[in-house]
């Protein structure tokens, strides 16, 4: 409907954009360069956001804390054995070590004793049998009980080991039996050894 205050002309044009334009053109309460665009209310609660992130992180937490009660009961247990730094060593090529472990002029005949070998820990590399790459052995020169200053030595008459002046009543066969044994495997040439630290 048109009012007496409408000319034509805003009548001809009111169904068309330069209308709405024109309006806005001539509304003194509004820039042409500046627009106002609504802003809707934020919806997130900093309060919710900072408890949410504190819970997660308590939860986490005792999650992290149970695991590694858990982890260490079932060490302290034996459920659990921990081989945390396992090194492998290389002892040498097995021909050769096999010949100079055998031969009565190099070695003697007698195994191969290693000091301080994988933190520590005083090893034979012993090698039974005529075939080179089969029969070899690595095994501790002491029981696990025992101190430092005690350590079997190789009785080439008896062809067994024999605790030395610290712990005299030791005896092992020549296979060290009895004595913590270390898996050894051939790999290309060289015979090594995993020695658990």
């Amino acid at each position: 409907m048109v009012t007496s205050s409408q000319s034509a002309r805003e009548v001809q044009i009111r169904g068309n954009v330069p209308y709405a334009r024109q309006l806005a053109s001539n509304d003194p309460r509004r820039s042409p360069k500046l627009k106002a665009m609504p802003i809707a209310p934020s919806r997130k609660n900093p309060f919710n956001q900072a408890a949410a992130i504190a819970i997660a992180g308590i939860l986490g937490a005792v999650a992290i804390g149970f695991l590694v009660l858990r982890i260490a009961d079932q060490a302290a247990d034996g459920q659990l054995d921990l081989n945390i730094g396992d090194d492998k060593f290389f002892i040498g090529e097995y021909e050769a070590l096999a010949e100079k472990i055998d031969d009565e002029d190099v070695f003697g005949g007698d195994p191969l004793l290693i000091s301080g070998l994988g933190n520590d820990r005083d090893v034979y590399v012993q090698h039974i049998g005529d075939i080179p790459r089969d029969g070899w052995l690595v095994f501790a020169v002491r029981p696990d009980d025992a101190a430092r200053e005690c350590f079997v030595l190789w009785d080439r008459e008896a062809s067994e080991f024999k605790g030395n002046e610290a712990c005299p009543d030791l005896r092992f066969p020549e296979d060290g039996e009895g004595l913590r044994q270390y898996p050894v495997e051939i790999i290309g040439d060289q015979v090594a050894a995993t020695i658990a630290s």
